[in-house]
């Protein structure tokens, strides 16, 4: 049993990621390393170069993770010094964009790793606003939905809406209310994690 070496791995980096605007975790966002210390770079250069081809296609490796169900990631075992992660939902297509944060390794006297914890925030492309009616007036419970999906919600107490995760492109939107008249809008999603504030003014239904 002499002969034996234990190795204890320690996180060093560990985070989670949420929805921008909802602030709920997101599940399967790949977060990547991607830039580090020169130490790091030069064994994650070696590791791609030993593992050839089948690098590209790996989900999880020392410089790549995806997060779990309740939004949390974490990399073990990093040598000191500043690293940037870049996150992304690639799944999502144009739904979300991506994200960046910084972040630094340290150790402390006795050279034991001290946590080092990061929120990230990722952007999804969403159409947000007010509904309002006479005299500036919240509408409440205006249904608003974008043409030709199933995407909809219903304005709140202060007449604002938020549809989120929604495909980037041009967008028509919909809204009705009891007592007013319908009305539609464009937005104008140019690219992932674009933010469009569309507010729409509703004119009353007339006898």
């Amino acid at each position: 049993m002499s002969g034996w070496v234990i190795v204890r791995h320690v996180v060093a980096l560990a985070g989670r990621v949420i929805d921008h605007q909802t602030g709920r975790p997101i599940h399967s966002a790949k977060v990547r390393i991607t830039a580090a210390p020169q130490v790091f770079t030069n064994w994650i250069e070696s590791l791609a170069k030993l593992y050839g081809v089948r690098w590209a296609g790996m989900e999880e490796r020392p410089d790549q993770t995806r997060t779990a169900p309740d939004g949390h990631f974490h990399f073990m075992d990093l040598p000191d010094g500043n690293y940037t992660l870049t996150t992304t939902l690639p799944e999502a297509g144009t739904r979300f964009g991506s994200a960046s944060a910084t972040t630094t390794v340290t150790r402390d006297s006795a050279g034991h790793i001290i946590l080092a914890a990061t929120e990230i925030r990722l952007p999804p492309t969403t159409v947000s606003g007010l509904i309002t009616g006479q005299n500036n007036s919240p509408v409440i419970m205006a249904k608003v939905l974008v043409r030709g999906s199933g995407e909809q919600v219903f304005s709140d107490t202060a007449g604002y809406y938020l549809l989120t995760g929604l495909e980037a492109g041009e967008r028509t939107v919909e809204v009705t209310a009891r007592g007013f008249q319908a009305a539609s809008r464009l937005a104008v999603l140019d690219q992932a994690g674009t933010v469009v504030i569309l507010n729409v003014a509703l004119a009353a239904v007339t006898a």
